[in-house]
Order: structure tokens, then sequence, then C-alpha cells
């Protein structure tokens, strides 16, 4: 307020002056050099050495995948989704981390499928060589499984990419996963 009893709204800075429009050099010299940077980084990390992620992070991994299916069969009808054979693989792979051992039959509750359909499942991954049984007993229902030195490579292999696309995710941007699904 002045001594007058009126405002004087205070005096703002002069505004740089705006570009001309005609200058599109200035926007083409910015653009390529941004694209410079973009290919130089792109280089870099093509030829970085990722690291290779721990056994444990790779258990976790599988973990959050067989808790999020966990979680979809509990919010969806039961019978409209059905992979039996990789909710067996994640379940051994990451049980197997934590030393939990599972027989036949908890096996097939780890799928959420019957007893029966869990055996025909587990026949087919014993028959791709990808499950192994432990000692043979009268009663197939109390043997231990495990996964074969093949299983365990595979299940590696394919949770390695999945922790390099989550990790390139993650990094590519400072949102969460979630906010960057809903653009």
């Amino acid at each position: 307020m002045s001594r007058q009893g009126k405002f004087d709204p205070p005096q703002c800075e002069e505004r740089a002056p705006e570009l001309p429009a005609g200058d599109d050099r200035l926007q083409v010299d910015l653009r390529l050099t941004l694209d410079e940077i973009a290919e130089a980084e792109e280089e870099r990390l093509r030829h970085a050495p990722l690291r290779r992620p721990t056994e444990r992070e790779l258990a976790q991994l599988a973990l959050a995948l067989y808790d999020a299916r966990r979680g979809r069969d509990r919010l969806f009808n039961d019978g409209i989704f059905g992979e039996p054979a990789w909710d067996m693989l994640l379940a051994l792979y990451s049980f197997g981390y934590r030393g939990i051992a599972l027989g036949v039959t908890s096996l097939s509750h780890a799928a959420n499928v019957a007893p029966t359909t869990g055996l025909r499942w587990q026949k087919v991954l014993d028959d791709e060589g990808l499950l192994r049984r432990g000692p043979h007993c009268p009663d197939t229902r109390q043997q231990l499984v495990g996964l074969t030195d093949k299983g365990r490579m595979l299940m590696e292999r394919y949770l390695i990419r999945l922790f390099y696309c989550e990790n390139s995710r993650a990094a590519s941007t400072a949102k969460g996963p979630y906010e960057q699904v809903l653009k």
C-alpha cells in the first residue's frame, strides 16, 4: 500500500524476448544435440556389462510372480486362467531357494489344481526334463519334487530377462510402474 491508501502492485521485471519464429536453426541444433546424447547413451548401455542378478533377486522375482498369480486367482473366477505347469515351475524355483521342499501333492496345491491334474502336469514337466522326483516311494504322493539342472537353468534365463526388463523400465522413468502404464 502506498501512503495515499492506494494499492501499488510491484513492478515485474521485463521478460526475456522470445526467440523469433524464424529461428529454426537453433531448434534444429538443439534437436541434433539431444539426438546425439541419446545415441551416445544408448551405445554406452549396449556395451556396458550388465550385473548378473543374485539368486536371491531371481527367487524374489519368481515369488513375486507366483504371488501375483495367486492374487489374480483370488480376484477372478478360478476357472478362467490356467497354466499349472508355469505355476509349478515358479513354486519350485522360489520355494526351493527358501529351503522349502514340495511333495507331489503339495506342488499340485501350489499350482491351485486338483492332485490328479497336478500329476498329469508334473508328468509333462518330467517328460520335458524340467522336473525331477525324489527317491522312489510306493506312494507317489509322498515323493519330493524339484527342478532339474535344465529346469533351473531355463527358469534363471527367463527370470534374468524379466529382471532386466523391470529394472530398465524403472530406470527409464522416475514414476512408478503403475503410473507409466496408466499414461
